[in-house]
């Protein structure tokens, strides 16, 4: 299991905030727009997966961010060391989608080895969680590459003792000489708030103006 350590909640100085928002159980959801003009020169230029990508570049940004590493673990609030992406495939023959995870690596080109041999070897699967298990430490990542959205909303009921932490991208499209991608970001507010949310997209910009 992935390292964390246990918060101190008489310590901890979002106590209150936790407590009120577990107990009515708020999602807040922002969408923005990212330019991945760079990242798709990237992915053309060393042959790469756009999708593969994008994950290590979420991993990275998501994990600058202190509170995105909060959760419930065993009905106490933990902050993990690292978290890691669950990502969304699909059965060419269905066209029923199904949540993968692969190890993450130390570099983009061998996450992205990584990521190939995993979509291969589950391609033809019939079952929403073909590998069986999920790590703990994840936050989910959905994408939609038939549709560039302006906002993309997913409920659903709220699970006691849970902490939400998705993440949903669409087709990107050329705008102005730029190529620019919808991302939705959902996470609970027990943890988190739109200025952490503004850091997330903020990091995950510089991210991808260096590749």
């Amino acid at each position: 299991m992935e390292k964390y350590e246990l918060i101190d909640m008489q310590k901890f100085d979002r106590a209150d905030y936790f407590y009120y928002f577990m107990g009515v159980g708020t999602t807040i959801e922002f969408t923005a727009k990212i330019d991945v003009t760079k990242m798709i020169e990237r992915c053309i230029n060393d042959s790469l997966n756009f999708q593969a990508v994008m994950l290590y570049q979420l991993y990275k940004a998501i994990n600058t961010i202190e509170n995105f590493k909060y959760d419930v673990l065993e009905g106490n609030l933990i902050k993990w060391d690292k978290i890691v992406p669950t990502f969304s495939s699909m059965n060419k023959n269905s066209k029923l989608f199904f949540i993968l995870y692969a190890d993450m690596q130390e570099t983009c080109v061998e996450y992205n080895e990584q990521y190939r041999k995993t979509v291969e070897e589950y391609a033809n699967s019939t079952t929403i969680v073909p590998q069986g298990t999920l790590p703990e430490n994840i936050f989910n990542v959905s994408c939609i590459p038939w549709l560039h959205f302006e906002h993309f909303s997913s409920n659903s009921k709220t699970m006691e003792n849970k902490v939400a932490k998705m993440i949903t991208f669409g087709k990107y499209e050329k705008i102005d000489g730029c190529f620019v991608l919808p991302l939705t970001i959902q996470i609970s507010h027990a943890i988190a708030d739109g200025y952490h949310v503004a850091l997330f997209f903020e990091k995950l910009q510089e991210e991808l103006n260096l590749m």
